[in-house]
């Protein structure tokens, strides 16, 4: 059990974080009376986020719904309808909170005792299935490749009516000459 002092700390330490953070997201890592994540699943989520610039802390929702309030986030997010233990993701400033919430989500497939109960990103509140659906998302060179390819193709088959037709004009204009 953590004194008093401790339990400030943690309030203190995540309270600071949480502005910072471009993405926060709220997960579950054991139901009560089921057997939660192990030790080592564990270590392996918190040095991917770690590569990643993030960070996983768990703490009491207690201490957890306090630094909340404390950012000034309580009405976007209710701790306390939260089942089961709960771990936060804080991304780093800066931080690419698309990767982040990919690294999440297939951390989450592999694992189905750990679960995202809701996500913060660009101070609105996600719920899982948006969580999910941002996850899924393409990467930013992906989404870019796919925007230069739909200007582009208009672009490239106007050209191709034009060469054809370029090509046509040139062969009347050569039966013409022959008459």
């Amino acid at each position: 059990m953590k004194t008093k002092a401790q339990k400030s700390a943690v309030i203190k330490d995540l309270s600071s974080k949480i502005p910072e953070s471009d993405m926060i997201v709220f997960t579950s890592f054991s139901k009560e009376g089921e057997k939660g994540l192990s030790v080592a699943k564990m270590q392996e989520l918190k040095r991917a986020l770690k590569k990643l610039g993030a960070e996983y802390v768990v703490a009491k929702k207690n201490l957890i719904r306090l630094s909340v309030k404390s950012a000034h986030l309580e009405e976007k997010v209710d701790v306390d309808g939260f089942d089961g233990s709960v771990g936060v993701v804080l991304s780093g400033k800066g931080g690419d909170g698309l990767a982040l919430s990919k690294n999440v989500y297939e951390f989450s497939k592999g694992n189905p005792v750990f679960r995202v109960l809701g996500a913060i990103f660009e101070h609105q509140f996600v719920d899982p299935i948006g969580f999910t659906a941002l996850a899924k998302l393409p990467s930013r060179e992906v989404l870019l490749a796919r925007a230069v390819g739909m200007i582009q193709y208009p672009l490239t088959g106007l050209m191709n009516v034009m060469q054809g037709n370029i090509k046509n004009l040139l062969l009347v204009l050569k039966n013409i000459k022959k008459d």
